[in-house]
């Protein structure tokens, strides 16, 4: 392919390639030859062999230090790179090829700093190199866990672009709309123009105008200094704290956010301010310490055999792949511990009857280098409880105890959450959801209020309620604590937890006069529904399921369904299915399955999807007959349609029913459960994970028993 003379130069130098390399084009569309087949070894033999008849050339440089990252590796590559810079300092092709690397070695954070440098340096256009730096920095970020500043690059990436790329746009979507993202994170953070009255707006306009090209960290720089010069105004410090967050400066995102929230701004406003400074601020999380402690053991036989014996104790399966470590060979045996014996039945069952985990003792064998022992792990505010158990049920068999060693740590919230019960078997789904409730209830309304955190000085929310100065912290944290626990589908009212510390209420919005599409996600449960007009209810549903905010999910769903005339509107199947997903009664969600069902036959449409969603349900609760019903039907209606046969082998996969293979597993051959004879296209590759969004260690082995606790239900 010939190349156009006054194309731009391919190496970021801001010229024409007739006036930057005029000698040297045909050598160029040999290079581009190569790329375009797929050459790339060939091509960067070829480079270094005309380099000393064009020595230093941008064009050669940058796509030769591209070849050797892809390549040689990074270490050579970053060597032409220093050659590059010294050559053209301000080239912004050879900065984006810097973060690019960084990116790709897993230092997304690093990377900012090179970008930046290459989008202060880009004008009228950004270079494809450019382009697709902003790109690997996105997703080395999102995988470093810097979600907000991940997904701020990402929507940088589409307003460069536009929809051409589906890559960004996909990814994007992916992370609105998982429910293991918190929703702050989701959340698209306006930059705010100057007041129009403000004697500052020029100065502000300008200041303000690198960040609308992505040269965020010279925005904030500049609204930085014209802070200092007109003082810190609402507008300003609100954009300072976006920038920040968007270039992952996490320390001055912090500082700027809660300046932000002291000023004179709506509360709402200001609560969201600290609420995201304690999101992004690691010292503000409280955690619970994971202890190990060691014993010896004085008869192996008789300590497994009490375990084994005991209603205090029961038996955990050995995942070999999760409990093996370098240290040596998996335990022997390994036993939940209770504080309590179990129970036989559920009967009037009452939340101060239920057994609770307290820890998990691991039983090891004698080795060459080490005695038998046992290792007791459980979290520091059980640990009195766990040992006295376990003392009680291996009485003399158990062997001194040794030092406590910390394993790791967990939220303290999330461990407060946690219920590490031990139900009896015939504990209905029906019992099981209302001690849950109920539990919930009694932890947030009279635990929570109790615990000391750090982010209020190590004082507990009833201790500094009355105190103005932590009124903003406290409401954050209670904002927080909502947004997590009602992505669980939880139907507690947060504000009764405000109005028992006499803190103001989150009140009702009315949808006729909120802006509906600027409205923060942490606001859109509260929109009253019946002040919704039609075309309103539907866009701010559609917008509750894009970003997954399961809390307004519920109502906007609801208000759809009861509302008459909308069929031509939405599909109705699909609203009664989604809010089978997000009920955490599985005999309301099976209700509502019935009547998607029903709606997608009215409509004339496959039901396959309700089957599936309730053959997956069915199992979950261990309806075996009503499982087996729904089997029959997919098989027998839906197999031959469209992704059906590969979402029965994930359920069937998910459940254990059935191996990578398709076979029945040894434990569904045990229950005498038949294969379903499904062949599933590629099936052994991994279809389980199919449409799956990464997330944070998710796609890390565990790092073996002391990471965590196990509870029974995992």
């Amino acid at each position: 392919m010939a190349i156009d003379p006054y194309s731009p130069c391919p190496g970021g130098t801001g010229k024409k390639i007739k006036f930057c390399c005029p000698d040297m084009i045909g050598e160029l569309e040999k290079v581009e030859r190569m790329l375009e087949g797929d050459q790339r070894a060939a091509c960067l033999d070829h480079i270094e062999s005309i380099e000393g008849k064009y020595p230093d050339r941008a064009c050669l440089l940058s796509i030769k230090a591209m070849l050797q990252a892809q390549l040689v590796g990074p270490e050579k590559a970053e060597a032409t790179l220093t050659q590059f810079t010294a050559k053209y300092p301000d080239n912004p092709v050879a900065l984006a090829e810097k973060a690019t690397i960084a990116a790709s070695q897993g230092e997304g954070v690093a990377a900012i700093a090179p970008l930046q440098a290459a989008l202060e340096k880009c004008s009228d256009s950004v270079p494809p190199q450019v382009y697709d730096a902003i790109s690997a920095v996105a997703q080395g970020l999102i995988q470093d866990n810097q979600l907000v500043a991940g997904r701020a690059h990402l929507v940088l990436q589409l307003g460069i672009g536009g929809t051409k790329d589906q890559r960004p746009l996909e990814l994007l979507i992916r992370l609105n709309n998982s429910p293991s993202i918190p929703l702050l994170a989701k959340q698209d953070l306006p930059l705010l123009p100057a007041p129009d009255d403000a004697l500052w707006k020029t100065s502000f306009a300008k200041a303000f105008e690198p960040a609308l090209r992505g040269a965020w960290r010279q925005a904030a720089d500049q609204l930085t200094e014209l802070a200092a010069q007109v003082g810190n105004w609402p507008a300003i410090t609100h954009n300072i704290a976006v920038l920040r967050t968007w270039l992952a400066d996490t320390p001055r995102a912090i500082e700027a956010w809660r300046l932000y929230a002291t000023q004179p701004i709506p509360l709402d406003d200001a609560v969201e301010a600290e609420a995201f400074a304690q999101s992004l601020d690691p010292e503000a999380v409280d955690l619970v310490e994971v202890l190990s402690i060691e014993y010896a053991i004085n008869d192996i036989e008789v300590l497994t055999a009490r375990l084994t014996a005991s209603n205090r104790a029961l038996q955990m399966p050995i995942d070999l792949a999760r409990m093996d470590d370098e240290e040596g060979p998996p335990p022997k045996a390994a036993f939940w511990i209770l504080d309590r014996p179990s129970l036989g039945s559920g009967k009037d069952l009452k939340i101060a009857d239920i057994p609770q985990v307290v820890g998990q003792a691991f039983i090891f064998g004698k080795q060459t280098d080490r005695a038998a022992r046992v290792e007791l792990a459980t979290y520091r505010p059980q640990i009195e409880r766990a040992q006295a158990s376990l003392s009680e049920i291996a009485g003399d068999s158990l062997g001194a105890a040794g030092a406590e060693e910390i394993s790791t740590y967990v939220p303290a919230l999330q461990h407060l959450l946690t219920l590490n019960w031990r139900l009896p078997e015939d504990t209905t789904p029906e019992q099981r959801l209302k001690l849950i409730n109920e539990q919930r209830q009694n932890v947030l309304l009279n635990v929570w209020p109790t615990q000391p955190q750090k982010i209020l000085g190590g004082k507990s929310p009833q201790e500094v309620a009355s105190d103005p100065a932590q009124k903003h912290k406290l409401l954050a944290a209670i904002l927080l604590l909502e947004m997590a626990t009602d992505q669980v589908a939880s139907d507690f009212d947060f504000n009764q937890l405000r109005r028992n510390l006499g803190l103001p209420e989150a009140g009702p919005i009315d949808g006729s006069r909120a802006n509906l599409p600027a409205l923060p996600l942490a606001r859109m449960a509260r929109v009253d529904v019946k002040t919704l007009s039609d075309d309103q209810l539907v866009d701010l549903y559609r917008r509750a399921d894009h970003y997954r905010n399961v809390a307004a999910l519920r109502k906007l769903a609801a208000e759809l369904i009861a509302r008459p005339g909308m069929d031509q509107k939405v599909d109705k199947a699909e609203v009664y299915g989604l809010l089978a997903q997000v009920e955490p009664d599985t005999n309301e969600a099976l209700a509502y399955l019935e009547k998607a069902r029903a709606a997608a036959e009215a409509a004339k449409k496959s039901t396959a999807p309700w089957d599936l969603a309730e053959l997956s349900l069915r199992i979950s609760r261990g309806d075996v007959a009503e499982a087996d019903r729904l089997l029959y039907r997919i098989r027998e209606k839906h197999i031959r349609e469209p992704g059906v046969a590969q979402a029965l082998f994930q359920i069937l996969s998910e459940a254990g029913i059935i191996g990578p293979d398709g076979r029945p597993t040894a434990a569904a051959a045990a229950a005498g459960r038949e294969a379903p004879g499904i062949v599933v296209p590629g099936a052994g590759g991994g279809a389980s994970e199919s449409g799956k969004i990464w997330t944070p260690g998710s796609d890390q082995p565990s790092t073996g028993k002391k990471s965590a606790l196990w509870t029974p239900g995992d």
